[in-house]
């Protein structure tokens, strides 16, 4: 008698809430699909690792995060997160589950007072680093903060470096769709800087021929941090994700050579 046996296995699904807009290199939505990016390889290549499946659902920014911060939420995970965006309102959240905030308490990469429970969301180390900060044209590089009188953002992303300059008026805030948008504006003279994902600002003025002729000025006030994988469900796959960046550093890091983000700035 000859036996037939098929064997079948299956691979867990985990929704992760992600960004319906294009931030390339970082991440970026392309017609509703989370494309190409190092967030998403990232993410992929530990999901693969880890023998489970990532399902990524975009939406706009604000909305993720009201659709993340849920009891019952249908995410699972966010990315990119952070203890400090949305501070107030995931401390909330968290008092609303039965935990404290605490204002000594310091975020996975070690920030101090984010006051986020880690007990309540887990985050993640950077699964890589950014910096927001402003580019402006070649020939303006280095005239001070004084000579930002508009500043361009992306839309839906608040310019916290300049926040006090912005509710005392001193800085006009002019919002663009993308990068490319925002780098043009720019470029006409239209605004006096744009404050953007620095990776994201260059490869977008190296796609409209603006390459050298836009430039990061290190010299303004800039937010230097990195992209964190979040959840307030799978506390223990926060863990595994922490322990597959220290032990694939190696490849991780030519992921991020790849597009661009690998170490842009020292700690």
């Amino acid at each position: 008698m000859l036996g037939l046996f098929v064997s079948t296995s299956f691979s867990k699904t985990y929704v992760v809430g992600v960004e319906n807009i294009n931030y390339y290199p970082n991440y970026t939505t392309i017609n509703g699909k989370y494309a190409a990016s190092a967030g998403k390889e990232i993410l992929d290549a530990f999901a693969k690792d880890a023998g489970i499946t990532f399902k990524y659902k975009p939406y706009p920014v604000a909305r993720l995060f009201t659709t993340f911060l849920k009891k019952k939420s249908k995410l699972d995970f966010k990315f990119p997160d952070h203890e400090y965006w949305k501070g107030p309102d995931k401390k909330s959240f968290c008092k609303k589950l039965g935990y404290q905030p605490s204002e000594s308490a310091v975020g996975s990469a070690g920030e101090p007072g984010t006051g986020i429970n880690q007990k309540c969301i887990k985050f993640s180390q950077y699964a890589f680093q950014y910096i927001d900060g402003v580019m402006v044209k070649k020939e303006n590089l280095g005239k001070g903060q004084g000579a930002l009188k508009k500043l361009g953002t992306i839309r839906g992303f608040t310019a916290w470096d300049y926040i006090g300059g912005i509710k005392s008026g001193k800085i006009k805030i002019k919002e663009a769709n993308d990068f490319q948008g925002l780098l043009k504006q720019i470029s006409k003279n239209r605004i006096d800087g744009g404050y953007m994902s620095i990776s994201g600002g260059r490869h977008g003025a190296s796609q409209i021929g603006l390459a050298g002729k836009l430039v990061y000025d290190p010299a303004l006030p800039a937010t230097k941090s990195g992209y964190k994988l979040s959840s307030h469900k799978h506390k223990d796959i926060i863990e595994k994700f922490y322990k597959f960046l220290v032990e694939k550093k190696d490849m991780l890091d030519e992921i991020r050579k790849k597009y661009k983000v690998y170490n842009i700035y020292k700690k």
